[in-house]
């Protein structure tokens, strides 16, 4: 056996594996959905029950409360809702909850509440009736009364906060697992966002507490924000007297606040706008890595170091300067020459390369700026299949990646009827019109077929017509142009 065939043998084994595993696990979970004549809401995630789950009442609704649950969970308003929208529209949902104890006896009967909660924090469960929320013991006993507007335990994924927030009209309370009050004051709304409780007084000025509770972020800031996609710097972005700054979850100052504007790039960096709009970025220690010479950072695909024409320890941002596009590795280094009018972050489906474009004609070159497609074209599509639709004095064309010419620029209209990522029952073709009559070709240009009648072409890509006209204008190609960074905050 080869080494190639050993490893795709082993892929193939290991998917099985995984597929068997996962149909055990689906197998025993619904071997116990339904409970003396119930059915099971929902089970508590690990990361949400309490270090001792044992014996805690069991979430159930009837078969008709199921259906209404399972109907209204798959709706598209539901899974666009926030959570305190989900939970009012289950409780007009006119679904009935019960907790059952282990030997199938009511601790709380049906009817009472119209919103329950799984057991989790505390051996508690959040129910709700009528608009007013509250909190009971494994016993059914109403231990923080039915008068808040909404109570949740925040959480991200797996990671829940060993905390309950309540809100009353404009003022929240934080209770610990025995619902005993944090004392945090001047709290008017949270927002719970990927791990980190933000929080903000009647003032709207923001800070933040922890999942314990503990506020370590005074009520001090216009804005308060974190971007996960900013590792190298662990921190919030701030904003105070009119001006940006960065700091810690301690609210250590970072960076001071003079900057007009900070924002993300993904590949973990923050980039700052200086008093004069020209932005820059500091490394780890604080130092200047990109200087302040520039209008605007981006950031691109391959800072995620998926090509081999740039050492690991390189990230390439796109940069504008004086009106002008091009690449700049993290030391600063020139790598596609800022001459251009407008610079994709990637190519997708396509070589390693960007869309360009120069004098309103566009283009592909390589991360290096190496001509892949010569910028002479009014239009240069998104690869399929290898090749490339290109637009050139209003007339159709088909390309290669590589710039051999598989249909000239003489066609009124041409369509790539190329399946994406292979899937699909017929061949790959182009299907192009020339002089009122339409053609199929193969990918390399060889005629498939001529004369095909109208009424087939309407009727199979009469939805790609009401399209219009292409554009590299379109954000599908990311183009960067000049003009500075838009301001999202």
């Amino acid at each position: 056996m080869s080494y190639r065939k050993f490893l795709n043998w082993i892929e193939k084994r290991n998917i099985l594996i995984v597929y068997f595993l996962f149909s055990i696990t689906i197998s025993a979970f619904c071997q116990v959905d339904k409970i003396a004549g119930y059915e099971i809401v929902k089970k508590s995630p690990l990361g949400y029950l309490p270090k001792d789950s044992k014996n805690l009442p069991i979430l159930v609704t009837t078969t008709e409360g199921q259906k209404s649950l399972a109907t209204l969970e798959d709706s598209i308003e539901y899974m666009n809702a926030k959570p305190k929208q989900r939970n009012s529209m289950i409780a007009q949902g006119g679904i009935e909850y019960a907790y059952l104890d282990n030997n199938h006896n009511f601790v709380v009967p049906l009817g009472v509440y119209d919103f329950a909660d799984n057991f989790g924090l505390g051996r508690k469960a959040i129910v709700a009736n009528k608009g007013k929320y509250g909190i009971i013991d494994e016993f059914g006993r109403l231990v923080l009364p039915l008068e808040y507007d909404f109570i949740e335990q925040p959480s991200i994924w797996s990671n829940y906060a060993n905390i309950f927030l309540a809100t009353k009209q404009d003022t929240v309370k934080i209770f610990d697992e025995n619902l005993n009050v944090i004392p945090t004051e001047g709290i008017a709304s949270y927002w719970d966002w990927d791990g980190n409780l933000f929080v903000a007084d009647k003032k709207n000025k923001v800070g933040l507490i922890d999942y314990n509770g503990k506020q370590t972020i005074p009520f001090l800031y216009d804005t308060l924000y974190k971007e996960h996609s900013v590792p190298r710097i662990s921190g919030f972005i701030a904003k105070k007297d009119g001006f940006y700054g960065f700091v810690s979850s301690n609210n250590e100052v970072i960076q001071p606040f003079k900057y007009n504007y900070i924002y993300a790039l993904k590949g973990g960096y923050a980039v700052y706008i200086d008093q004069n709009n020209k932005v820059g970025i500091y490394d780890e220690s604080g130092k200047i890595m990109i200087p302040f010479d520039y209008d605007a950072i981006y950031s691109t695909w391959y800072n995620n170091h998926r090509t081999k024409e740039f050492p690991a320890n390189t990230d390439i941002f796109i940069v504008e300067k004086d009106g002008k596009i091009g690449t700049i590795d993290n030391k600063n280094n020139v790598i596609i020459p800022i001459i251009y009018d407008g610079l994709s972050s990637w190519v997708e489906y396509g070589p390693e390369a960007h869309f360009v474009k120069n004098n309103d004609k566009y283009g592909i070159i390589s991360h290096r700026g190496e001509i892949i497609i010569p910028i002479e074209y009014d239009y240069v599509g998104i690869p399929q299949g290898g090749v490339v639709l290109v637009i050139k004095n209003g007339k159709y064309g088909v390309l290669s990646w590589k710039n051999k010419e598989v249909l000239p620029c003489i066609y009124d209209k041409i369509i790539l009827d190329i399946p994406w990522l292979g899937f699909g029952d017929e061949k790959p073709k182009i299907v192009a019109l020339q002089q009122n009559v339409w053609k199929y070709f193969d990918l390399n240009g060889k005629v498939l077929q001529s004369n095909v009648s109208l009424k087939v072409i309407n009727d199979k890509y009469d939805y790609i017509f009401k399209w219009g006209e292409p554009s590299n204008e379109n954000h599908d190609f990311d183009l960067k142009q000049k003009g500075g960074i838009i301001r999202e905050r």
